[in-house]
């Protein structure tokens, strides 16, 4: 049953002029259009991941305890980051900054994913405790260190990392560092995350039925 109807990237706003000719695609350029922002990366990878390993979703639920449920009902969490952040080369008008002005991404050492423990969602009380709400994490990290062909659409510029939280557990609190998932199971391509996670998905749905 749909509760109500989500707009259309042509839809115009319903009132008075000038905005009887806005469209919604306007308020998305406006808004979400830049994929360096720290808050848009997050969403940004929980789509891709979605498009990577063909998991139908009609629209992102932001308040749901998981970001991906798979066909076999596997929950995942998506965490993204990059050396690169919309905040280091412009100001707070939106114009750039002059080169020389350029925050420079962080060493390697200090990348960390954060989040992973949360309480959950669909609980009222406030004071639950916070735990690891999915089955499997994916790590998605854009480490294209030079600005001017930083492109969050190339997938080759992205490395990928899907950990099983009881692995995960081992070697991570409510955060992980990059380095640490670097060294504990190495960057993948997108290619190689698709082949991995299905891999890990299959793995996790068995012995889910098997208990």
């Amino acid at each position: 049953m749909i509760i109500y109807r989500t707009p259309q990237p042509t839809d115009t706003v319903i009132g008075p002029e000038p905005l009887s000719d806005t469209t919604l695609l306007e308020f998305w350029q406006w808004a979400f259009s830049d994929l360096c922002d720290d808050d848009l990366k997050g969403i940004f990878a929980e789509w891709l991941v979605h498009k990577l390993l063909g998991v139908p979703s009609l629209r992102r639920v932001s308040w749901a305890n998981s970001d991906v449920i798979t066909a076999s009902g596997v929950p995942l969490e998506v965490k993204a980051t990059s050396y690169w952040q919309s905040w280091k080369v412009m100001d707070q008008h939106g114009q750039p900054y002059e080169e020389s002005l350029y925050k420079l991404p962080l060493d390697d050492s200090k990348i960390r994913f954060g989040g992973l423990m949360a309480r959950d969602s669909a609980n009222t009380d406030m004071y639950t405790a916070r735990s690891q709400k999915s089955q499997l994490y994916v790590f998605a990290f854009q480490h294209e260190r030079d600005i001017k062909r930083w492109n969050a659409m190339d997938l080759t510029q992205w490395e990928f990392y899907v950990v099983r939280a009881k692995d995960l557990a081992q070697i991570a609190g409510r955060t992980v560092a990059l380095s640490k998932l670097r060294q504990e199971y190495g960057p993948l391509t997108s290619t190689e995350f698709v082949s991995r996670a299905k891999q890990l998905i299959e793995q996790v749905a068995r012995e889910s039925n098997t208990i």
